[in-house]
């Protein structure tokens, strides 16, 4: 599994045929029951998200440095680094045949690790690409999960992306386990212009960040301040 996933990977940086890389700066009042919550509330976090195209698929990666002034819930840790990288090999390409029938697109053997300092997981299964109306992006990737804590389990993953005029957008995604459900949804307005930069490099906006556990009936509900710079 981890040499597929090394192989699709050098396939996705050697063959690049389109990229782009982002830099985001997130704020929220996370305080609450989960791990992902902070001792007094406040969060800061940082991501740096690329995504790519390849002959033969694409790939996305990011990572997330969060920061809490009076510690992280659980932990007397104040930051924490986290990271996934998610390479797909396109089916169609590969084999020389198309899927493409109806909403279906393109279908792709769909790979994933996810780590942080105390957790890893291997994923790898199937993924779709879809034609939804409104929608410029809409994908699938069902996955199983194979991790070093908790249970293994299977995971659903969904990514969109929904323009909403000249200069707002809608994108995000959600990740269905048979333990949880995590969903990020952003909604940006292009700040670009206004400040005299090219179109689509700088973004302003608010995240709503949802993570529902199982097994305890614990929630995260929080909308937090964003803003984005795309390179």
């Amino acid at each position: 599994m981890g040499r597929l996933l090394l192989i699709s990977t050098l396939l996705a940086t050697t063959l690049s045929a389109f990229s782009t890389t982002n830099i985001q700066y997130l704020y929220g009042d996370f305080e609450g029951p989960t791990f992902l919550d902070t001792a007094d509330g406040s969060k800061h976090t940082a991501t740096i998200e690329h995504y790519r195209t390849f002959a033969y698929g694409d790939l996305f990666m990011f990572a997330d440095y969060a920061y809490a002034h009076d510690g992280l819930q659980f932990t007397n840790k104040k930051n924490d680094l986290y990271g996934e990288i998610s390479p797909r090999v396109s089916l169609d390409k590969l084999g020389g045949f198309s899927t493409s029938r109806g909403i279906l697109k393109e279908t792709y053997a769909a790979f994933q690790y996810n780590r942080s300092d105390t957790y890893h997981a291997w994923l790898y299964g199937a993924g779709c690409d879809l034609t939804i109306p409104g929608f410029s992006v809409f994908g699938l990737n069902l996955y199983r999960k194979i991790q070093n804590i908790g249970d293994n389990t299977y995971q659903l993953s969904a990514n969109y992306y929904l323009p909403l005029g000249e200069r707002w957008h809608f994108e995000g995604f959600t990740d269905w386990t048979t333990r949880d459900i995590l969903s990020q949804n952003q909604v940006l307005f292009d700040l670009s212009q206004t400040v005299g930069m090219k179109e689509g490099k700088l973004e302003v906006g608010s995240e709503w960040h949802y993570y529902h556990e199982n097994s305890y009936h614990t929630d995260n509900d929080v909308f937090q301040a964003m803003l984005k710079y795309t390179f």
